[in-house]
């Protein structure tokens, strides 16, 4: 049975592929608009309204950190709902978030699109589509997810320099009422006829309860190979989101807007070079070990950014760290796999993600406030390297582990 199943998904025809293929325009719209775009709302909120960095960057914090909270308990949420309407809640709060944000003139306003937007990880994050896709396969979960993540990184090189296009052709309010009912368009069809858990007679791990908890959250906040996982990971992401938040803003004073547009699409171009990278060999590699050489590329590119003002050596760092950044999101998935048992994956997924994103949430609101006490981003950025460099470290002092038995 095994091995049929095996053989199913090697096949083009195996319809855990359509799977992957629908939930990578999923990641492809959440990360574009829920992630990448931060930067966009950051500067274009402040010219509009003459607010502080710190003060709309906190709302990215809020956005993200709720967003994290509320993705620890995205396994019970697929009990409940099932994912087609998980995921389909998730599109109509990314909607709404989108247009109460291009909509927003008062500090009210602003705070009530980032909570909303933050609704819209807890059906379309990566916690919800990693559960999802997961369910479908075995051998090939880690290419499975790998591709499906790519979405994240492809939001990166198509939706963040679109959005920054069609902001400076129509403005700002419209590019992201035009932004939010493309969404609805798209992906509401796509949801709704494709996506679901495999039936018994597609998958042999339908027999069991893909979304059943098979260990207690509080025993996994006691565990430490939990936090030789997830403490890594919580400050190495706590570093490189506050970075693509404000990369558009650091890059401005040296290279103009329009460049650090393209210099963003540089950086997730390099990003899904390195997931396709790390999807041909996921299942052969140390994820862990692979994820130590990562971010310690991240840290050197940041040491550059910091002090350089060249056009050259800024595009090229921007490259090096854009290499890492999906890797970082689809390693934490690729470790668990690895280190529990199958029947686990969602739940120490879920929670894992969900510690890591409130820490990592606040990174954005942490450069934006040290920017502007410091007057500059040199301080924050050289504090991340040190933070990143730390992380790497951390990776390697992995205790011993003990496979969960689902």
């Amino acid at each position: 049975m095994r091995d049929s199943i095996s053989s199913d998904e090697q096949s083009p025809r195996y319809f855990g592929w359509r799977i992957v293929a629908a939930l990578f325009l999923v990641e492809l719209s959440i990360f574009g608009f829920g992630l990448y775009g931060h930067g966009i709302y950051v500067t274009e909120l402040r010219r509009l309204n003459d607010w502080p960095t710190g003060l709309i960057a906190s709302g990215t914090t809020l956005s993200l950190v709720l967003g994290s909270l509320l993705s620890m308990f995205v396994s019970d949420l697929l009990r409940w709902l099932g994912p087609r309407s998980l995921v389909l809640a998730g599109v109509a709060a990314l909607a709404t978030g989108l247009a109460l944000l291009g909509s927003a003139t008062s500090v009210l306003q602003l705070y009530i699109g980032f909570s909303v937007l933050a609704l819209a990880w807890v059906g379309l994050g990566a916690v919800t589509a990693a559960a999802i896709v997961g369910a479908w396969f075995d051998r090939k979960r880690g290419l499975a997810i790998s591709l499906t993540y790519s979405g994240a990184t492809c939001s990166g090189i198509v939706l963040a320099p679109g959005l920054v296009l069609l902001v400076g052709s129509i403005g700002f309010q419209q590019a992201l009422w035009l932004a939010a009912a493309a969404t609805l368009i798209v992906l509401i069809p796509v949801v709704a006829t494709i996506v679901r858990f495999p039936r018994a007679a597609e998958r042999l791990v339908a027999s069991t309860n893909p979304t059943s908890a098979t260990l207690s959250r509080w025993s996994l906040l006691q565990d430490a190979a939990f936090w030789s996982l997830t403490a890594p990971f919580a400050l190495a992401l706590f570093v490189q989101v506050a970075f693509i938040v404000h990369q558009i803003a650091i890059l401005i004073p040296s290279i103009g807007f329009q460049r650090a547009g393209v210099a963003v699409s540089l950086t997730t171009a390099m990003s899904l070079a390195g997931r396709i990278g790390l999807g041909l060999f996921a299942d052969r590699t140390d994820p862990r070990r692979v994820a130590v050489l990562s971010i310690l590329s991240q840290s050197a590119a940041l040491a550059v950014i910091g002090q350089s003002s060249d056009d050259s050596a800024l595009l090229v760092a921007c490259a090096v760290f854009g290499f890492s950044i999906g890797n970082l999101i689809t390693l934490p998935a690729l470790i668990v796999q690895r280190e529990f048992a199958p029947g686990a994956f969602s739940v120490v997924l879920g929670l894992s993600m969900g510690v890591a994103g409130v820490i990592n949430a606040c990174g954005p609101a942490a450069m934006g406030l040290l920017r502007d006490l410091s007057g500059g981003y040199t301080t924050p950025i050289f504090i991340g390297v040190v933070i990143q460099v730390a992380s790497a470290l951390g990776l390697l002092l992995k205790p011993a582990i003990v496979r969960r038995m689902a």
